[in-house]
């Protein structure tokens, strides 16, 4: 492409939700001009970055995410037979396939890279030809929520349980700057309750007190303690790999004053946009260390 032009990766981490933060970031790099020559997504990421990179424009999935209701969500997760995953994903196909047709990922206009994670080599694999809407079912197949895929003879499942930040990726693919988003969930930030803990004392004596709330214990439910396992080892798997493969630009949304879910989530592309808009600085300075060398 020139010295005097960059190649711009952009590297989208998988997060749920969270991942509607990935359309603010677009908006705001493509209000500024700030085009991404290549894209690649995990889990979430892939679903953002896939549609990005198949022409889908930045309004349309705007409007997606902000039609993102509970009711919508739960369709996606009906159960399924044989049992490999609570939901088959065929919802969640459909609508991949209705929002990207027939694309397949080789012919897209931005070269794009979908990761997910090879369940019996258990390392990552990096789709990067085929049907598209595949590849990001594919990255999408959260371990236990929907059954695994198979894609070139491989059994493919969440590319965030082996990468769930790469910017490896995006390098591999020739970006000259890598800018990267983080909407991953911090452990700390998850509040977690459960049925308050009763002292063994009280319960030997048949004694319904109220629990000593100062100790604040409580037993969580099984869900509440996967879902918090899956949130540590995924943040501690990104800063790893995050100090591995540093990115020139880190773009890391605030969620903290109001944390979007799939029943509101329309909260997250505003916080997108302003971290994005607070990065443009840092993504400028990178552009012009790159022309400068």
């Amino acid at each position: 492409m020139g010295m005097d032009k960059p190649t711009i990766g952009l590297a989208l981490s998988s997060g749920g939700a969270r991942g509607s933060a990935h359309v603010g970031v677009l908006k705001v790099l493509h209000e500024h001009n700030i085009t991404p020559d290549l894209v690649v997504g995990t889990s979430m990421g892939a679903q953002v970055g896939g549609a990005y990179a198949a022409g889908v424009a930045i309004e349309e999935m705007e409007d997606h995410w902000r039609s993102v209701n509970f009711a919508s969500a739960l369709k996606t997760l009906l159960p399924t037979i044989p049992w490999s995953g609570w939901s088959s994903g065929r919802s969640l196909r459909r609508f991949l396939e209705k929002l990207l047709s027939d694309r397949r990922i080789e012919d897209l206009p931005v070269p794009f890279r979908a990761v997910a994670t090879d369940l019996e080599a258990g390392s990552p694999h990096v789709i990067d030809h085929g049907c598209l809407a595949e590849a990001i079912r594919a990255s999408l197949s959260v371990p236990g929520l929907f059954t695994p895929v198979w894609i070139d003879g491989k059994l493919l499942i969440d590319g965030g349980v082996s990468n769930p930040m790469p910017v490896d990726v995006a390098t591999a693919m020739g970006a000259d700057i890598v800018i990267a988003v983080d909407v991953l969930v911090e452990p700390a930030e998850v509040q977690m309750s459960g049925i308050p803990s009763i002292a063994r004392r009280e319960r030997s004596l048949g004694i319904a007190a109220m629990p000593d709330l100062e100790s604040k214990r409580f037993h969580p439910s099984v869900f509440a303690v996967l879902f918090q396992m899956s949130t540590v080892f995924q943040k501690r798997l990104c800063e790893m790999q995050l100090a591995a493969n540093p990115p020139d630009v880190l773009i890391r949304p605030d969620f903290s004053g109001d944390p979007p879910s799939y029943a509101s989530v329309g909260c997250g592309i505003e916080a997108g946009e302003i971290a994005a808009r607070q990065a443009l600085p840092a993504i400028r300075r990178a552009m012009e260390v790159f022309r400068s060398t």
